[in-house]
């Protein structure tokens, strides 16, 4: 008796939905810190791999016309297909992105994290801004991130970048706006795993013929931990940009 007969369509439909269920927990795990997320992501590379040897045993029976058992066989074949799929296309998706996690408008000389600095963890990525080579992979991927330029006051930009930050649900570290440039240090939590990104904001006043002429706003966005950041850094400072703008 071959392993295709050897094993039920609806064994194969009960561990399909165990795998199913074990992406979630994976997620909750991580979040409520119960332990590291690199667990998590092992646990899913084991779940997506014995989930791809699920599915393809379900096909193959569906191949052989075993059609007894075709409502199990059909909840198999969707149970694992999904988060495969979903993972798959988590892979595909991350190679279109440049493999940082560190992301400043200002290439030459990027806000500093300084709070982030104190508030970040053992084993978390320093905030030292790596140089030319990091920079020329952010100018490859993200070509027109640029600073902000606007009309408004240093003053009142600040007012508005802090608006928008606290709207957003960010925690605030620390806050200056006493002196210039002015900045202000967030953290952004991701939704399911709770990774933290710091996120500095520096403004600067522009000056032209010796009158004020507006403000320059520069943000880095930095992963705490990971080594790509699959492009949600660069996309929070477009995010935070725009909303900035419309503010004005």
């Amino acid at each position: 008796m071959s392993l295709l007969q050897k094993v039920p369509a609806v064994k194969l439909q009960w561990l399909a939905l165990v795998l199913l269920v074990v992406y979630p927990l994976a997620i909750a795990a991580a979040r409520l810190e119960v332990w590291h997320f690199r667990n998590s992501f092992l646990l899913f590379i084991v779940a997506a791999i014995v989930g791809f040897v699920v599915l393809v045993l379900s096909v193959l029976k569906m191949s052989k016309g075993e059609t007894q058992d075709s409502k199990a066989l059909v909840i198999a074949v969707v149970a694992t297909l999904v988060p495969i799929g979903i993972l798959g296309n988590s892979i595909i998706d991350a190679k279109s992105y440049p493999f940082i996690h560190d992301i400043s408008t200002d290439l030459v000389t990027p806000p500093a994290l300084m709070a982030a600095k104190a508030d970040r963890l053992e084993g978390d990525h320093s905030v030292a801004y790596e140089g030319p080579e990091l920079a020329a992979l952010q100018q490859a991927g993200y070509p027109d991130l640029n600073s902000l330029l606007v009309v408004d006051s240093p003053v009142a930009v600040f007012t508005k970048a802090k608006e928008v930050v606290t709207q957003n649900g960010w925690q605030i570290l620390a806050e200056n706006n006493t002196s210039l440039p002015y900045t202000l240090e967030a953290v952004d939590s991701s939704l399911l795993f709770g990774f933290k990104d710091d996120v500095v904001i520096r403004i600067k006043a522009v000056v032209q013929d010796g009158q004020a002429s507006g403000s320059q706003v520069d943000i880095r966005s930095m992963s705490r931990q990971g080594k790509s950041d699959l492009g949600v850094n660069a996309k929070r400072i477009l995010q935070l940009q725009n909303q900035m703008q419309a503010a004005q």
